[in-house]
């Protein structure tokens, strides 16, 4: 047996007359109410503008000042330079070889300009390009190497060296990234 929407819904909307009459019927005494109960209207607790009454803020002396010295600043990590030269040598070696192969891709890719999809010297010039960007794909660690070790050097004594050197290897990976795009 089916129950139709209509149906269900006159039910539904039944309950729920029933069962919120009971908050508006004044006979049958003050509650159920939605009214606030008396102790609800008034605060339950007084409270004083500056501290509370018995709660013994009021035999508190004045603050006594903090005579410990300052923490000492934090030192870079120990390791901080030989991950950043490790990020460098990764870096060089890419630029070590981007030239040569950025001259084989853009040969292959000026020599399948004009030439149908399907001819060989399309199918090699996007082996070139793949091959050229495979020569990018080291570089990622690098650079999240560099967030890593930048984000530990936050408030570091000493950082500011490496922070330079930092600035100066994403440079090169900028570099780098603008001649990855000359073939797209």
């Amino acid at each position: 047996m089916r129950v139709s929407f209509a149906r269900r819904i006159a039910v539904v909307t039944a309950c729920l007359g029933v069962g919120l009459a009971g908050c508006a019927d004044k006979t049958a005494g003050a509650w159920p109410s939605l009214a606030p109960r008396p102790g609800e209207a008034a605060p339950m607790v007084p409270r004083t503008a500056l501290a509370c009454q018995g709660c013994g803020a009021e035999f508190a002396g004045a603050p006594v000042p903090n005579s410990s010295p300052p923490p000492a600043p934090r030192l870079a990590p120990a390791d901080a330079a030989r991950r950043l030269e490790a990020a460098a040598a990764t870096v060089a070696a890419a630029e070590a070889k981007v030239p040569a192969q950025q001259r084989v891709t853009a040969a292959a890719v000026a020599a399948a300009r004009g030439a149908p999809a399907d001819s060989d010297r399309a199918s090699l010039a996007e082996v070139e390009r793949s091959r050229f960007e495979n020569l990018f794909l080291p570089l990622a660690e690098p650079a999240r190497q560099l967030d890593a070790l930048e984000d530990e050097l936050v408030g570091t004594a000493g950082s500011e060296a490496l922070t330079a050197g930092i600035a100066a290897l994403r440079e090169r990976l900028a570099v780098l990234e603008r001649e990855r795009r000359a073939f797209e």
